[in-house]
């Protein structure tokens, strides 16, 4: 049925007359006494003619149609009036009216006059409609073939790139961002684009958090956060999260329904992909695994490497290499045979891979040589890996068995994008300077790691008629002998302004005094430090008037003698590494320092083992 028709005239003869001959064809009709009315009446509805008088008080049929094509350049209107001399003038013509009907309109006239203006506005109903439909399936023809390449792309650094690109696109997104799932079911931070600032991007969002629920009704959803609406897509396949995109800054200034119909089918599609990209990475690292150790081979590390780096630096992101080195292999061969060299080699492999995380990598370069990545893993953290790793291995199996006959010398050496460079050259060299350092350190000559914390100590600081430390030079990192009296505070006073400085820095900090005493520097300095302080700093000794500190974990150790007799400071962070001891006597402080990052980070390890501190 046509749609409803709009008659025009300030005579109501006139438009009960119009009204009951186009009623009688069965049309819906509705009529107006004034142009102003009819602006009103065409403002709520559609109507697909306007059949109007031209002489009326206010504004006339003319002044009325031209408003009315400024609304739809194609609005049919038909123009009646007891004026000859409208049909056909200028002013008709210049607004684009060709049908004036005289008054009295004859009823055969206005009948066909109207019937071909309907029939033209069906026409042109009709051609808008397939052309949305043709446009429609056009979009959804684009879409099919952008989900087909999800689906088809195995490289899920590519796939990920792509759909922040695509999504952004079908919605009219200037800005997108991309996070997806990792081994243990956060979302990390994968892509962004856009006029979004990394600063304000969180790097993992939690599957338990406020998204939670809405992310996983599989459903897009448009939120208005500080009044910009923000449009979050998430990744469901069969229950599955895998994923969620966040797209913001639209072009219109708001999301609209088909924005989320769009995004819907590119999420499903991009689930699909993910899903798909995480089985062919695992078909792929199963083919390019060492048959004897099960780690990677150099070919496919290299190229994870690079990937690694180029991520890092789109997205300002810091990955860790690491690498580690039996140095006496060829002597374990050599004594032992090819079998034992071989189980040494397995089990530190087992090792090392019973605690890396899913996203980090462990490749065999050579028999004796083994390199590992571990994305998002600042100098600090690396660090702490190469101790744990080092301590894992020692408490293998297949490696204690050949270490009961003849110890490893294993070594790691660790560096971090982009604080030590920012190519795999780069880095590679820094980890071989760091285990060339672990290899001179005082800690290996000494033979330091199979010594009780309190040995050690005994050991670094000797006596006055001890001879000097065996590798003691003005070049070495670590001396020994009469130390000041005021260092012990000096030093606490610096490392308490350090700290401030950079509260954001990583890093473990321990004081050892006979007494916790809130006088001490250490105290002081950090009296207005934040308590979620990235570092973390114990004092150690007999409890004082010291119960609590904002930034601070004092471990009271009562009756202890040996605390009694000795103070210490070990400070090991991304930055620094130093080690003070010192044992008062009479007249005089003797002491041991050292900046050697080996016997520091022995020291530390050694300490927490003998009062069952907390690793970091």
């Amino acid at each position: 049925m046509a749609g409803p028709i709009l008659v025009v005239d300030d005579d109501q003869f006139f438009r009960q007359l119009a009204s009951d001959m186009l009623s009688r064809r069965g049309y819906r009709v509705v009529t107006v006494e004034s142009a102003a009315q009819a602006l009103e009446e065409v403002g709520r509805a559609s109507y697909d003619l306007v059949i109007t008088d031209v002489v009326m008080p206010g504004m006339d049929g003319i002044s009325l149609t031209e408003k009315l094509r400024e609304r739809d350049p194609a609005q049919e209107v038909i123009l009646v009036s007891t004026r000859k001399d409208v049909k056909g003038s200028a002013m008709a013509l210049k607004v684009g009216v060709a049908v004036v009907l005289p008054k009295p309109v004859d009823e055969t006239d206005l009948l066909l006059a109207t019937e071909r203006a309907l029939e033209r506005a069906q026409l042109r109903h009709e051609r808008a409609k397939l052309q949305n439909e043709n446009l429609e399936f056009a979009r959804y023809q684009h879409l099919h073939q952008r989900c087909l390449e999800f689906l088809s792309q195995p490289d899920l650094e590519w796939l990920q790139e792509r759909v922040a690109a695509e999504l952004a696109s079908v919605c009219d997104a200037q800005s997108a961002a991309l996070w997806i799932s990792d081994d243990r079911g956060q979302l990390v931070l994968r892509a962004y684009r856009g006029l979004l600032d990394r600063h304000f991007l969180v790097d993992r969002i939690s599957t338990e958090g406020p998204l939670g629920p809405s992310m996983r009704e599989g459903q897009p959803w448009v939120a208005h956060e500080q009044r910009s609406p923000i449009l979050y897509v998430p990744f469901v396949n069969n229950g599955e999260l895998l994923g969620l995109a966040q797209l913001s800054d639209p072009l219109a200034g708001d999301f609209r329904a088909e924005h989320l119909h769009y995004a819907k089918i590119l999420g499903d599609s991009a689930a699909v992909g993910v899903k798909n990209g995480r089985k062919m990475l695992a078909l792929q690292r199963l083919g390019l695994r060492d048959r004897d150790t099960a780690a990677y081979n150099l070919s496919y590390f290299t190229d994870y490497a690079s990937k690694e780096i180029y991520k890092a630096r789109r997205y300002g992101r810091m990955f860790s290499l690491l690498t580690f080195s039996v140095d006496n292999l060829p002597l374990v061969r050599m004594r032992l045979g090819a079998t034992e060299a071989k189980l040494a080699v397995r089990g530190i492999i087992k090792a090392l891979s019973r605690i890396v995380r899913d996203s980090d990598v462990i490749a065999k370069a050579s028999d004796q040589e083994f390199y590992l990545l571990l994305p998002e893993t600042d100098f600090f953290g690396a660090m702490m890996f190469v101790r744990r790793a080092l301590a894992a291995v020692r408490e293998e199996p297949e490696a204690q068995e050949v270490e009961a006959r003849l110890p490893l010398a294993l070594v790691g050496g660790a560096s971090t994008f982009p604080k030590d460079g920012e190519d795999f050259d780069e880095l590679m060299y820094r980890c071989r300077r760091r285990m060339d350092e672990r290899r001179a350190s005082l800690q290996r000559k000494l033979m330091l790691d199979t010594l009780p914390f309190w040995d050690e100590v005994d050991l670094l600081l000797g006596n006055a008629s001890s001879p000097r430390l065996p590798v003691e030079d003005n070049a070495e990192p670590s001396r020994r002998g009469k130390v000041s009296d005021a260092l012990f505070d000096e030093l606490q006073v610096e490392i308490a302004r350090e700290l401030m400085r950079d509260p954001t820095s990583r890093g473990l900090l321990y004081v050892g005094s006979p007494e916790i005493r809130s006088e001490l520097p250490i105290v002081q300095g950090l009296e207005s430090a934040s308590p979620d302080m990235a570092s973390r700093i114990y004092l150690l000794g007999r409890r004082m008037d010291l119960e609590s500190h904002r930034a601070l974990t004092p471990v009271f150790l009562e009756g202890d003698e040996r605390m009694s007799r000795h103070e210490f400071i070990l400070w090991l962070s991304e930055n620094a590494a130093y080690a003070l001891i010192q044992r008062r006597g009479l007249g005089a402080t003797w002491g041991f320092h050292s900046s050697d990052t080996a016997v520091v980070d022995g020291l530390i390890t050694r300490l927490q083992a003998e009062y069952d501190l907390q690793p970091y």
